[in-house]
């Protein structure tokens, strides 16, 4: 049976005993932000409103959903559709989201996240290649990108999505393999090196931010812990299993790393330069991790 056959009317019970039609906000955590459930209710029925019977169903992926969603953490989500979005009815969902963007508080600007297909979510050949509408945190434009599109995504999406509505998220597809997962990973790892060897050198830019330079070390921790694994934890996950599992050399350099995500916010930390003793300890880090990529 295909994973269209699963779903012939959303209105019908799923095979949890869900009715896939009514917005479950359960899972939504009213701290740091309590106006996120507020947020995330008008975001569910916007688009329940717009895509109507072409929704299969909302859910939310990243932090929120892995664990570790703190007061610089995007709000992460994926809207699972039956078919492609027409621009007509993405044109009406940019409207939608430019109408809670509006609303001054941290949740409604930075909503994150992608509307994808039930046909290209189960799609092998279609990761990394086919451009989902994506809305980028802090944005109100809806964009075509491959930022959503990714193996770790789907892995998320079925082993932790949180659901908001439709049916429950692993009857969407099937288990993500682990070497996907991690050849995925070893790529971005290589990529962020590349871009912050680039960065490294010139003017402010986010790798060179305080805010670029303590996430670098972070993601590579989390990105490393999977690559060991096979599965996407939570930032403080990885942090904790770099700590155990590296080179005790970088331990302070982590921790470090770690306090300062703890500290002062984003909008104050992307507007500074780092460091430039942490930016080099930074960048012979991110060498290291590539070093540790299993041939």
């Amino acid at each position: 049976m295909s994973h269209e056959d699963e779903f012939p009317r959303r209105e019908s019970f799923d095979q949890h005993g869900v009715d896939p039609a009514i917005p479950d906000l359960t899972g939504v955590p009213a701290k740091p932000y309590p106006e996120l459930p507020s947020v995330l209710g008008q975001f569910v029925s916007g688009v329940q409103d717009l895509l109507s019977e072409n929704l299969v169903g909302i859910y939310l992926v990243g932090s929120l959903a892995v664990g570790g969603f703190d007061l610089d953490s995007d709000i992460d989500f994926l809207v699972v559709t039956n078919e492609e979005l027409t621009d007509e009815t993405a044109s009406a969902l940019q409207t939608m989201h430019a109408r809670i963007y509006e609303q001054s508080c941290y949740p409604a600007k930075h909503l994150e996240g992608s509307y994808i297909s039930r046909d290209v979510l189960n799609r092998a050949e279609a990761v990394d290649v086919q451009k989902l509408w994506y809305l980028d945190n802090g944005s109100t434009v809806l964009e075509r990108s491959t930022h959503c599109n990714k193996w770790h995504v789907r892995w998320v999406l079925r082993e932790h999505g949180v659901r908001l509505n439709g049916p429950e998220p692993d009857s969407l597809l099937d288990p993500v393999p682990d070497e996907l997962i991690r050849k995925e990973v070893a790529g971005m790892i290589r990529l962020v090196a590349a871009e912050f060897a680039e960065a490294i050198n010139g003017g402010l830019t986010f790798w060179t931010s305080r805010f670029g330079q303590s996430f670098a070390i972070i993601t590579i921790c989390r990105m490393l812990h999977t690559l060991d694994t096979g599965t996407v934890q939570s930032k403080l996950a990885g942090v904790k299993w770099g700590l155990k599992n590296l080179d005790p050399v970088w331990g302070d350099l982590i921790q470090k790393a770690w306090k300062e995500r703890e500290g002062v916010r984003f909008c104050v930390k992307i507007r500074q330069r780092a460091d430039s003793v942490a930016l080099e300890k930074t960048i012979e880090f991110i060498q290291y991790a590539v070093r540790e990529i299993p041939s």
